[in-house]
């Protein structure tokens, strides 16, 4: 199956899933910023917290997480890969947003941040909460787990390498930007793999699905020759 074909495959479907999903993961994040429910956690910081500098220089590929989720549902072949996307996805960002509720996390983030610059804009719509789990984690893991799966044998292996270099960049603008504590990161990425692994259990893909071609085609047998009386 072709990339165009694959986009337009149940396009309606993808349209009302990524439309639903941006309210539905936007409207929570944004607003438990406003609000104050639970208890404060602090996050202790780690050697690597340390080690890392705080570099807002990569920002953009902080950033780059917005083109790289809209893709696993656009490349999904039919209306059921959809779903379990949706689904998959539900089941990493509702436990996220009930520990936001409940344990609001702020991330490493300098008091003191120029207004200049994507990061100053970053930073004035994006407050230091939210911090654990890492949600930037889970999506991007959870995203790439997905593209591979949808496209199985069509994702070629350099391809696949690309994708999760450009994932591992996006993990590490999190705490080169200051957005996140390194332990914020693996609760993220393990709601990521429970996501997955409960949404994707049974999914096989198109090419999956196709009975195996014989290596040669099976030769006609030859029809026997009946011998003569007198053999």
């Amino acid at each position: 199956m072709n990339i165009a074909t694959r986009l337009r495959a149940s396009w309606r479907d993808k349209v009302a899933v990524c439309l639903g999903l941006a309210v539905g993961i936007c409207v929570p994040y944004f607003g438990l910023q406003q609000v104050a429910i639970g208890w404060p956690l602090a996050v202790p910081a780690t050697a690597l917290d340390v080690a890392v500098p705080f570099s807002p220089g990569w920002t953009p590929v902080y950033l780059s997480i917005g083109a790289l989720v809209p893709l696993a549902p656009w490349l999904a072949p039919d209306r059921d890969a959809v779903l379990r996307y949706a689904w998959g996805l539900a089941l990493l960002c509702l436990p996220s947003f009930v520990l936001f509720a409940l344990l609001p996390a702020t991330g490493p983030r300098p008091e003191i941040v120029s207004d200049a610059g994507l990061y100053g804009l970053l930073a004035g719509h994006d407050r230091p909460t939210n911090s654990l789990p890492s949600l930037h984690a889970g999506l991007t893991v959870y995203s790439l787990l997905v593209i591979g799966r949808v496209l199985g044998r069509d994702l070629p292996p350099l391809w696949r390498i690309a994708g999760w270099t450009w994932g591992a960049a996006i993990l590490a603008s999190t705490l080169l930007t200051k957005q996140h504590w390194a332990l914020d990161l693996p609760p993220g990425i393990a709601l990521a793999l429970l996501g997955y692994w409960l949404a994707w259990r049974g999914f096989r893909t198109p090419d999956a699905a196709q009975p195996a071609r014989l290596a040669h085609p099976t030769r006609p047998s030859q029809p026997t020759q009946s011998q003569g009386p007198g053999a």
